[in-house]
């Protein structure tokens, strides 16, 4: 779930926005489960840890994803919630009107209001 939410944010180039990524993803869940009743039909589980120096590696952050969320909706409606929080981008009125819109149509569909919900961690 994090690379393919990372990979359709196009203004983020390396991973300086990894941890507000990850924060936002988990935000977005709790927003369309606790708010609008949708369930993403399996589990958002991301965390992000640093790795400490060795002789032959620097320091870094290691990022697990054992997150089962696999639909592309459900991804699309978590990337542009994402775009909308990260940074101040100049089309947020436009970026959240598309949250809205891609979040009642989930509402409205049978497939997303009838699994047993998420967990995130």
């Amino acid at each position: 779930m994090f690379a393919e939410v990372k990979e359709l944010l196009a203004f983020i180039d390396g991973d300086e926005y990894d941890a507000q990524i990850i924060a936002e993803i988990k935000a977005c869940a709790l927003d369309l489960t606790r708010t609008a009743e949708i369930s993403l039909g399996g589990e958002i589980s991301i965390t992000r840890e640093k790795t400490p120096a060795t002789t032959t590696e620097p320091e870094h952050w290691t990022i697990t994803d054992g997150s089962t969320v696999k639909d592309d909706l459900i991804i699309k409606t978590i990337a542009v919630w994402c775009n909308k929080e990260i940074g101040n981008p100049p089309n947020y009125d436009n970026l959240q009107r598309s949250y809205e819109s891609l979040k009642g149509r989930l509402r409205l569909s049978r497939h997303y209001t009838q699994y047993d919900g998420v967990t995130t961690t």
